[in-house]
This record gives structure tokens, sequence and C-alpha cells, in this order.
């Protein structure tokens, strides 16, 4: 009976030490939570209210890469170019054929014109259409206008690829996804790089169909992202996707008033201001 007393006053104390040792985790674990946190917090992702995704539109080697990720860069701002040897050379090809072309239209107007004075016409005053039409034919003046307009558009067509052979930053924004670099081959419709407009951020979240009616438009939200628990943004519901997924939930946009130190797709725990 003392051997079974003592046993039993073991697995006691045994088990007294295991919760004591459970109440220092949980006290250790409760240390990590974000302030203001409460049962009413939700879980959210920040992301770009604006951004492009930039791409060769022909497959050549890089020549330049002058930008790097997390760079920021101004709307105009050069970020890379390909070798365009080959697509100054069509250039030059295509602007020579338009030359050509209008040559032959100069050509073909002299020869009509002297159809139209062979069959007794002053080719400035009135001509009959079938006469006209038969000059037309002879000269092959509609041909050459054909064939003009025809080098125009390959000639516009080839300054096109010229001119995008350089990826231009379409506004100010942060370099990200930065996937070239120099003296490789760039394969036309990959993605570049990605321009993001950091100055202008929204945090992404869902709520259940019940708690919706808490999130109107204009609600205030505060945000605490995971990287810094000390930071709290404060950001306005603007955007209420009218869909109810299969899970019960709706997607809502915040605009973030102040958004910068944050990083598109940062994680963030969002709490509802009370009004």
């Amino acid at each position: 009976m003392i051997s079974a007393t003592m046993m039993c006053a073991g697995c006691g104390q045994g088990q007294a030490d295991l919760n004591d040792e459970s109440e220092v985790m949980a006290t250790e674990d409760s240390s990590v939570n974000y302030p203001h946190m409460t049962l009413n917090s939700t879980m959210g992702k920040v992301v770009a209210a604006r951004y492009s995704d930039l791409s060769f539109e022909t497959s050549l080697v890089v020549e330049h890469v002058l930008v790097k990720n997390g760079e920021h860069v101004h709307r105009g701002q050069t970020l890379a170019s390909q070798d365009t040897y080959r697509l100054q050379n069509t250039v030059e090809q295509q602007r020579l054929a338009v030359e050509q072309a209008r040559l032959q239209i100069e050509q073909a107007s002299l020869q009509m014109q002297d159809v139209i004075i062979t069959q007794g016409y002053d080719p400035a005053g009135a001509i009959p259409e079938s006469v006209r039409h038969n000059a037309d034919m002879k000269a092959g003046y509609t041909l050459a206008q054909s064939r003009l307009s025809a080098a125009e558009t390959q000639l516009a067509a080839a300054r096109h690829e010229l001119s995008a052979a350089t990826l231009i930053a379409p506004f100010d924004g942060i370099v990200a996804n930065l996937a070239i670099q120099p003296h490789q081959l760039a394969t036309a419709g990959e993605p570049a790089c990605r321009i993001i407009a950091n100055d202008e951020m929204l945090v992404e979240f869902r709520v259940m169909e019940a708690d919706l009616r808490l999130y109107p438009m204009n609600t205030k939200v505060e945000v605490f992202p995971f990287a810094d628990k000390e930071r709290c943004y404060e950001a306005t519901v603007c955007e209420i996707n009218p869909i109810v997924d299969v899970q019960g939930a709706i997607t809502l946009r915040a605009r973030i008033s102040d958004s910068s130190g944050l990083f598109d797709g940062m994680n963030v725990e969002l709490l509802r201001v009370e009004p």
C-alpha cells in the first residue's frame, strides 16, 4: 500500500509538471500574438492595385538589362533591350520597298496620262470612266497603289518590332520577377519582369456569408503584416466580389491608405474597426 501510494503521488507530480509546462508554452505562444487581435480578426494578403507584366515580342538575344529586382523605376525608363541588328536591317529593307513603290506609282501615273492623251482626252479635263479605267489597267496605277499600301504596312510592323525590342516602364513602380539576363535568349511572349505600382496597394481577404454585414463598403480595418507585427496599417473596404464560393465565403478588398513597406503577396491579419 505504501508503494502504491508513492507511485500515485509520483504520477500526480508528473502530471502537474506537464500542466506547468503546457502553461509555459501557452504563455510563450501568446507572446507572438498581434496587438489588438481578437477572435473577430481574419487573414488576408496584400495585392497590388496595378501592375504590368512586360515581355518581348520577338525571340532575340538580350543585350542589356539595366534594372534589378526591387529597384524603383519611373515611367518611360528603359529597363532592358535586345540585340536589334536583324530588326534594323528589316526596317531598312521595308523603307526601301516603300520608296520603290512610290516610284512605281509616279511611273504608272505618267503612263496613265499618256494613254488618256492618245485617246484624245485632256488628263486634266473630264474623262469618261471607261477611258480612265482602260488607262489605269494599261499603266498599272491601281496595282502600284496597292503595292505601296502593303509596303507601308510592312514598314510600320517592322518599326513596331524594333521598338518592342526595348522594354519601357509603363508607369512609376518597382521591379519584380526579373527573369532575363544579358547574352541569353528571351522568348517572345514570356514575362521578362513585372512592374508594380507600389504607391497603391490593396489587402484581399475573405469573410463568411453570415459575416458580410459586418464589412459594408467603406468599412475601416486595421492591417497587421506577419513580417512586422509591430506595424499597423489602415485600410478601407473598396470592393466586394458579389459571388459566394463553395466554402460559403465572399472575397473583399480594402485600399491601404499608406502602403510603404508592404510587398505584393504579403500575408497579413485584419481587424475590423468598430464604428
